[in-house]
């Protein structure tokens, strides 16, 4: 009888343990899946503070308004953040090429974009665009914005 009672106890220990340990692992799992949420959350919660709008008039001409054949278009911070006027904050691809040479600057002056605060972001084209339809993505801290002009 002493034998039986050991056994159980033994079953008993072992099942105690194997509970412990299921426990355990289910717990930093849930803690790993936590820090993952919060993380991915502030990644997001950034993009959505930084959200613009191209108020350029497509029907107006972009392109070589001045002569010197420069693609020049307006740019509202419609977003919750104010973003700094500097190149480094946006990003050009114009009919599928990545532009490098960009000049941003607040059209009230100013080095900060505050909210509500249009930009003029002017770029020359590596060549002369040809007559005919053009697409400008506009990049700015992952908020993306897509415009099409036409050249004459």
């Amino acid at each position: 009888m002493a034998g039986g009672s050991a056994a159980e106890l033994i079953l008993f220990i072992a099942a105690i343990v194997i509970a412990a340990s299921v426990a355990g692992t289910l717990t930093s799992e849930v803690d790993r899946v936590s820090d993952a949420i919060s993380a991915k959350s502030l990644g997001v919660a950034g993009e959505i503070r930084a959200d613009t709008e191209i108020v350029s008039d497509a029907g107006a001409g972009v392109y070589n308004r001045s002569g010197d054949g420069n693609v020049t278009i307006h740019v509202r911070n419609t977003g919750a953040s104010d973003l700094p006027a500097d190149p480094g904050t946006v990003d050009v691809v114009l009919d599928g090429a990545y532009v490098t040479d960009v000049n941003v600057s607040v059209v009230d002056g100013g080095e900060t974009w505050h909210r509500g605060d249009v930009v003029t972001i002017e770029f020359a084209p590596a060549t002369a665009l040809d007559p005919g339809d053009h697409r400008l993505k506009l990049v700015v801290r992952g908020d993306e914005e897509v415009f099409r002009f036409r050249t004459e």
